[in-house]
């Protein structure tokens, strides 16, 4: 899901249970690269607690919107956000870091066994000796509603967003095809319809561990949720260290 016509609108439907995870990690750390940064949703909060992030991301709709959003800000926060178009595939930054994370479920945006060791890869080269690791990955779950269904509603001043979603899965091949529909009401007026498409893979656990170990990563910690619970279910949050 590149957004790149409703970049405009992810911040309004994006995800906030992660921001003290990742914050936490970043200021352990004191400094990090972001995959898939988008809006600077997340650097921007790990920035305003005095952490040094770098992000990428291959998408410039999302990358003007994240600029957008760290000019809002004052002088030493913009100072600590670095913003980079390139991406997660095979990139190329020319520095080291202690920390690299990856929010949102973006891993599942590699639709390939190959493409998501290259990104390890990638993580791997830019970590800092025993340098952690640090994402989050929606699990494939048992059936998937194809029936477009309203997911969300957001008022900001006389409009009204609102985002609807259908999922498409193919188990064979490992993939979710989703549509993301955002209407805008105006005055109880539709006066713009934004549709985007885009194909995940349904990245299932034992798969994963097998591509970390093999990108040169020992896992520490694996979490059902951003509060660290041991008990996972349709989410899996992990921590994994350079090998």
């Amino acid at each position: 899901m590149s957004y790149d016509k409703s970049a405009k609108y992810y911040d309004l439907f994006g995800e906030k249970s992660d921001i003290e995870y990742y914050r936490n990690l970043g200021t352990e750390y004191g400094s990090a690269l972001e995959i898939g940064v988008g809006t600077a949703r997340v650097a921007l909060e790990l920035a305003e607690a005095g952490v040094t992030v770098w992000g990428i991301d291959n998408s410039e709709e999302m990358l003007d919107v994240a600029r957008t959003n760290c000019g809002k800000k004052s002088a030493d926060v913009q100072e600590r956000i670095v913003l980079i178009h390139q991406d997660m595939v095979d990139f190329s930054i020319y520095r080291k870091f202690p920390l690299v994370y990856i929010p949102s479920s973006t891993f599942s945006h590699l639709l390939t066994t190959k493409d998501q060791l290259n990104c390890l890869k990638c993580i791997h080269e830019h970590l800092d000796e025993n340098g952690v690791f640090a994402f989050d990955l929606e699990l494939p779950q048992s059936s998937y509603g194809s029936a477009l269904r309203l997911i969300d509603t957001k008022e900001v001043g006389d409009k009204t967003i609102v985002r609807w979603i259908s999922n498409r899965p193919d188990y064979q091949d490992q993939s979710l095809e989703t549509t993301l529909i955002f209407e805008v009401y105006t005055d109880q007026k539709l006066t713009e319809r934004i549709i985007e498409r885009s194909t995940v893979s349904l990245v299932y656990k034992r798969e994963l561990l097998l591509l970390l170990d093999k990108a040169g990563f020992t896992v520490e910690h694996l979490y059902g949720d951003f509060q660290q619970s041991e008990d996972i279910e349709d989410l899996l949050v992990v921590e994994a260290r350079k090998m």
